[in-house]
C-alpha cells in the first residue's frame, strides 16, 4: 500500500502542547486520540466533535495520525455508526493517511442492554474469534476513507490451551481483514513478562510487511505483573528489541513515542534524548530483509467452547463485579490476571472521579477518611457499569451519592459546586449554586486540602461564570478508559 513515510512522532493531548513545542525539531508528526475531541451536546446528550479543539489541532502545521481508543475491533460488538461518523469527520479534517484501533473489546450486549467494560479486554483467540474481529474491522474500514491498522494488544490473563498464540491470532486477523498492523512493542514485551508468548515467537508469526506503525512506551509493575501503563520513559530492554525489529519492517511508515500527561518526562533533556534515540532507530529502517512468518498448523478444534460472545460477556461481567456463575466464570476467577484487570479498571474509574469531582472527593476524605471514599466507590461500582468518559463517570457517582446520602457535612453543596464547574466549562453558561453555609471559607479550606471548620450556617449563593472556570481544563479530563 502506498502510504507516506511520516517519521518520528508522539501522542498528542492538549496538556502536552508546551512539551511538543519545546521539542518541535525532533517531532515529525503527532498522533491524536480522537475520543479526546468528543463532547456531549448539552441538549441532545449525543457525542459531538468539539470544534475549538479540532480547529486548534488543524492549526498545528505538521502531519497527523489518529489512534482511536474507544472503538476496539476485536470483539463481536461492532463499532457503532454514530461514533464511526465522528471518527470519520476527524480523520478527514486532519487529513490522516491511515487510522488505527485496538484489537480488543470494551463493550458487550446482554439482557441488561449494551454497556462499557471500562477496559480494553482481550478477545477470544480462536478461528471463530478471528472471523468476529475481521467482521468488526471490515465494518470500520467501510466507514472510513483511509485504511486501518490494528494494534497488537496486551493480555493479563494466562494463555489457554484452546486458543491461538498471540502472534498467530493477530496475523490471521490482519490477513482476513486485509488491514495493516500497529506493532506496539511494549504490549508484546508486557505479554512476555506476564508468561504469555515470547517476543521472538510473537514476531516470528507476524507478517512483518503489514506493519505500518510502531509504538514505543514505558510501563510499571504491580505485584507479579508488568503493566502497559505508559508511565515512564522507554526501558533499555525495549529499545534493544526495537533496534533489532525496526530494520526488518519493509513498510514501516511511522515510529511513535507514547506520552501521557501525568507521566511524560518532566525534564526536557530526557524527552529530547528519547526522541533522538527514536530518530536513530528510524534511520535504520528497511536495512534488513524481512523474514517470512512461521508456517502455522490448523488447530485441532476450529471452534472450541466458549464462543467469542460467551467469552466476552463472561470476562466483562467478572471485570465489572457483575454476578456470573458459568463454568467459564469459575475458571477465570482462578486466573491471577483477573484481579489485575479489576484493579486497573477501579484505578481508572477512581481517578476520573477524583479529578472531576475534585472538592467533593476531598471533602469526603477529610471528613471520613480515604477508606470511606474507597467504600463508597466500591459500592458504586457494584451497581453501575463503567462510563467511557470521566465526566459521565463523575456524574453517575454524584447521582449515587445524592441517592444514598452518606453522612458528610456540606457534601450536597460541594457536589453541586463541582457539577456546576463541569457544566460551565462544557456549556459556557453561568450557574448559580445555593449554599447552606458560607461558601468562601468552605471552598477555600477544601482547595488547600484542609478540613473545613467554623463555617457559618446560613443562606448563600455562588455565581460561577465561564471566565472563572476557564483554568479548570475540564475538557482534558474527558479521556476514554482503556
Amino acid at each position: 500500500m502506498n502510504l507516506p513515510e511520516l517519521g518520528v512522532g508522539v501522542t498528542w493531548l492538549t496538556d502536552l502542547d508546551p512539551v511538543l513545542d519545546r521539542n518541535a525539531r525532533l517531532i515529525d508528526f503527532v498522533e491524536v486520540e480522537p475520543q479526546t475531541l468528543w463532547r456531549r451536546d448539552p441538549e441532545s446528550k449525543a457525542l459531538v466533535v468539539d470544534p475549538a479543539s479540532l480547529r486548534s489541532l488543524r492549526e498545528r502545521r505538521m502531519p497527523k495520525l489518529i489512534h482511536s481508543i474507544g472503538l476496539p475491533v476485536g470483539g463481536t460488538c461492532w463499532p457503532r455508526a454514530p461514533e464511526l461518523t465522528l471518527l470519520r469527520r476527524i480523520a478527514i479534517e486532519l487529513e490522516v493517511p491511515w487510522c488505527s484501533e485496538h484489537l480488543s473489546f470494551n463493550r458487550v450486549e446482554d439482557e441488561s442492554g449494551s454497556w462499557q467494560t471500562g477496559f480494553l479486554l482481550p478477545p477470544r483467540q480462536t478461528l471463530a474469534g478471528v472471523e468476529a474481529a475481521a467482521a468488526s474491522i471490515r465494518t470500520m474500514t467501510a466507514a472510513m476513507p483511509m485504511p486501518l491498522a490494528i494494534e497488537t494488544g496486551v493480555a493479563y490473563l494466562r494463555p489457554r490451551a484452546d486458543e491461538l498464540p498471540d502472534g498467530d491470532f493477530v496475523a490471521r486477523v490482519a490477513a482476513a481483514a486485509e488491514c495493516g498492523i500497529l506493532l506496539d512493542l511494549h504490549n508484546i514485551c508486557t505479554n512476555q513478562h506476564n508468561g504469555r508468548q515470547t517476543f521472538r515467537e510473537y514476531l516470528g508469526q507476524l507478517p512483518l510487511e503489514r506493519v505500518w506503525e510502531v509504538h514505543l512506551g514505558g510501563g510499571s509493575t504491580r505485584r507479579e505483573h508488568w503493566l502497559e501503563a505508559r508511565s515512564s520513559v522507554v526501558p533499555e530492554e525495549l529499545l534493544d528489541l526495537a533496534a533489532r525489529i525496526v530494520p526488518r519492517l519493509p513498510n514501516l511508515k511511522a515510529l511513535v513515542l507514547e506520552l501521557f500527561p501525568p507521566y511524560h518526562p518532566s525534564a526536557t533533556s530526557t524527552l529530547q534524548q528519547q526522541l533522538e534515540i527514536l530518530h536513530r532507530l528510524w534511520d535504520r529502517r528497511h536495512t534488513v530483509a524481512a523474514t517470512p512468518a512461521l508456517v502455522r498448523t490448523e488447530p485441532a478444534d476450529p471452534d472450541p467452547a466458549p464462543s467469542p460472545a460467551e467469552w466476552e460477556s463472561t470476562l466483562a461481567a467478572l471485570t465489572a463485579h457483575k454476578p456470573c456463575s458459568t463454568p467459564l466464570a469459575h475458571e477465570l476467577r482462578r486466573d491471577p490476571g483477573l484481579s489485575v484487570i479489576r484493579e486497573m479498571v477501579e484505578q481508572f474509574r477512581g481517578s476520573m472521579v477524583l479529578r472531576t469531582l475534585r472538592l467533593s472527593s476531598r471533602l469526603i476524605m477529610l471528613e471520613r477518611g480515604p477508606a470511606y471514599l474507597e467504600q463508597l466507590l466500591a459500592a458504586f461500582w457494584k451497581v453501575h457499569p463503567p462510563e467511557p468518559f470521566a465526566i459521565d463517570e463523575a456524574e453517575a457517582f454524584a447521582a449515587f451519592l445524592l441517592e444514598h446520602r452518606p453522612y458528610v457535612p456540606f457534601l450536597t453543596e460541594v457536589l453541586a459546586y463541582d457539577r456546576a464547574v463541569i457544566a460551565v466549562a462544557l456549556h459556557g453558561e453561568e450557574r448559580l449554586i445555593p449554599f447552606r453555609a458560607d461558601p468562601l471559607p468552605l471552598l477555600h479550606a477544601l482547595s488547600v486540602g484542609r478540613r473545613p471548620t467554623g463555617v457559618t450556617i446560613g443562606e448563600f449563593e455562588v455565581l460561577l461564570t465561564p471566565d472563572e472556570v476557564a483554568d479548570a481544563k475540564l475538557f482534558s479530563q474527558m479521556q476514554v478508559m482503556h
